[in-house]
């Protein structure tokens, strides 16, 4: 499981250019979406204006593709 968890924090990164242990960092403080939003990455800035509205965050962690996601890491 970790494996897996390791490996998508590291595709991530990758995506909007920033390293695994900030990442992973950002996301044990609570602070994913700035880290996001001070992405060069038009996709993660998407993300982070998701994150910044409860309702749309709602949303999205309702969506069955995050529902799976959560499933797949280990949540429940």
């Amino acid at each position: 499981m970790s494996e897996n968890i390791n490996e998508l924090i590291s595709q991530l990164s990758q995506k909007i250019g920033t390293s695994p242990e900030q990442l992973s960092s950002a996301a044990d403080r609570g602070e994913l979406g700035s880290i996001l939003s001070s992405s060069q990455n038009p996709q993660a800035r998407q993300a982070a204006d998701i994150l910044s509205d409860p309702e749309q965050t709602k949303k999205l962690l309702e969506s069955p593709q995050a529902q799976a996601l959560m499933k797949m890491l280990g949540g429940k």
